[in-house]
Parts: C-alpha cells; sequence; structure tokens
C-alpha cells in the first residue's frame, strides 16, 4: 500500500468516531502478508530451480578451487578454526620421478695395433725352432711317420732326432708312437735298456709305463728274462715283478710255487709274504692234499706253518 493511500485512511479514520486503531494495524498486517504470499508462490518453480543450481554450482566451485591439479588451486589451503584463527595447510607436492635415459654407446674405434701380429721365432731346448725340427725329421725320414700333432708333441717333449733316430734304426720305431717315445726320453730310460726289452722279444708283454717302472725300479734286464725263460711272465706284470725283486724273492720260488700250479690261488704280495715267512712250497702242497688250501688266505697258510711247527 502507498503511503499517501495509507495517509488518507489514516485521516479517514481519525473523522470517524468508532475507529479501532489497533484493529486497523492488523489489517494491513495481514493484507501485506497475504499480497506477499500471493506473489511468492505464484512462481514455485523459481524456488526449486534456484536451490537445485546451487547443489550443483556449490560443489562445482569447490572441487576447482580446491583440487590440487586444479587451474585454479594453489599450492597452500587455508581453513578457519573455531576460535577463528586461520590455519595455513600445505598441500602435498606430487613425486616426479626423473628418468636418466644413459647416453648411446661410442662406435667402436678402430685399433690398427691389433692387427701388428708378431711371428715366434723362437726355439725351446732343443735349441732350433720347430719349422728346423720338421726339416730334421725330414732329413733322417722320419717326417711320414710323425703327423702335425705328433711332431707337435715331440718337439714340446723335447725329444731330440738323434733319440728317435735310434728306435729307426733298431727297426723298433713301430712299435712307439710319439707319445710312448716322449714318454720314455721324459724318465731318461736309455736306449739301452729299451733295446734288451726289444730283442728278448718282450714288447708285446711290456709298453712304455712298464718299461718306466722296471727302469724307475732298478730292475735287471736278466731278472725279467728269467721269468720269461721259466714261461710264468704271462703271470705279472711290471708291478708284480717290482715287488717281488725289491723283496729280494729269487725267480725259483716263484718259478717252485708255479710248478706247483698255486699261482691261481695267490699273485705277488702273497708269495713275498710266503717267501719272507719262509714257508716252502712243500707245505703248500701238503695242505692242497688235505683239501684246505683253497679256503685259505695267505696269512692263514702262514699262520697254519707256524703252528705246524711247533
Amino acid at each position: 500500500m502507498s503511503s499517501q493511500k495509507f495517509k488518507n485512511e489514516f485521516q479517514d479514520s481519525q473523522n470517524d468516531s468508532d475507529f479501532d486503531l489497533d484493529a486497523y494495524i492488523d489489517e494491513q498486517a495481514n493484507a501485506g502478508d497475504h499480497n506477499y504470499e500471493e506473489k511468492f508462490d505464484s512462481h514455485p518453480s523459481t524456488k526449486r530451480n534456484l536451490l537445485a543450481l546451487s547443489l550443483i554450482l556449490i560443489p562445482a566451485l569447490w572441487f576447482f578451487l580446491s583440487d590440487p591439479f586444479s587451474l585454479f588451486a594453489d599450492d597452500i589451503n587455508t581453513t578457519i578454526a573455531q576460535n577463528g584463527n586461520t590455519i595455513v595447510i600445505d598441500r602435498p607436492q606430487p613425486i616426479v620421478r626423473t628418468i636418466t635415459i644413459p647416453a648411446p654407446p661410442s662406435p667402436p674405434t678402430f685399433n690398427s695395433e691389433r692387427f701388428n701380429f708378431n711371428f715366434n721365432t723362437g726355439v725351446n731346448e732343443l735349441g732350433i725352432s720347430y719349422t728346423d725340427y720338421l726339416a730334421q725329421l725330414k732329413e733322417y725320414g722320419y717326417l711320414d711317420d710323425f703327423g702335425g700333432s705328433a711332431s707337435t708333441r715331440l718337439y714340446q717333449n723335447n725329444v731330440p732326432v738323434e733319440y728317435i733316430d735310434q728306435f729307426g734304426k733298431a727297426g723298433i720305431l713301430n712299435d712307439f708312437g710319439s707319445t710312448s717315445i716322449s714318454r720314455l726320453f721324459q724318465n731318461q730310460v736309455p736306449f739301452e735298456y729299451i733295446n734288451q726289452i726289444a730283442e728278448a722279444d718282450l714288447l708285446n708283454d711290456f709298453g712304455s709305463t712298464s718299461i718306466v717302472r722296471l727302469y724307475q725300479n732298478q730292475i735287471p734286464f736278466e731278472y725279467i728274462e728269467s721269468f720269461k725263460k721259466a714261461g710264468i711272465l704271462d703271470d705279472f706284470g711290471s708291478t708284480s715283478i717290482s715287488r717281488l725283486y725289491q723283496n729280494h724273492v729269487p725267480q725259483e720260488y716263484v718259478s717252485e710255487l708255479a710248478s706247483g700250479g698255486y699261482l691261481d690261488n695267490f699273485g705277488s704280495t702273497s708269495i713275498v709274504r710266503f717267501y719272507q715267512n719262509q714257508v716252502p712250497a712243500s707245505f703248500l702242497k701238503t695242505l692242497d692234499e688235505k683239501g684246505l688250501l683253497s679256503e685259505m688266505s695267505s696269512e692263514s697258510v702262514v699262520t697254519a706253518y707256524k703252528l705246524e711247527g711247533q
């Protein structure tokens, strides 16, 4: 209601003797409220639209302002405590990993010195080069007997061509290869010892390793030959013959045991034990006749012999 209208009505009321001021004020107040409610209620959708829009805009605005990755955000958040103080909150900074990419390898450089080959013209203990050694083998006529690896082995083991030539002149070069000749030379076996064995036709019984063992144990050729003549060499190798000789067992004692057929039961170690305990071959015969020998060891035979003699 306009002020002029209110003034006019108020003046008219003053002229009326029955005018109630309080009732008039209440009427005007109620009329104002009613007009406001009618005006607001005439547009109900506007209130709802404003409410819905506020529900969308407020969270969106907060997201853009509070998101650490937002364009509108800074590195510091602030909030107001209940007592009115401002609290500053530092935002955690994202971890940025730095990846170091290695530099590409540099291209290899060409080193010409790697291809400066030095020809080895050194000599071994023989005092000659390898090519000179081959020339000597050819001169003596033995180059065809030894291939590349065989001649290399002889040269590396410092076997003189003159040592090889002794095998060739004796006609026994075909019985020995480069390994056997090197072994005999390295163990300083004189060719004369080898040739004795060869002349006695014993090379089929002893190879280079056996010949070296017999020589190192200082077994006389005559002792070896006596086994050959007695026909018992096939029953013993170089180790057994060396054991018998070193224990001073005569070939005749061994032959006596062999004639009784006892070598099938006892080897060189047992024979040494019998000889050292002076057990005669006749006692072995007695045990054999009683049917006991085949069940006894050499130690049992020695014990029985000692008890029998008491």
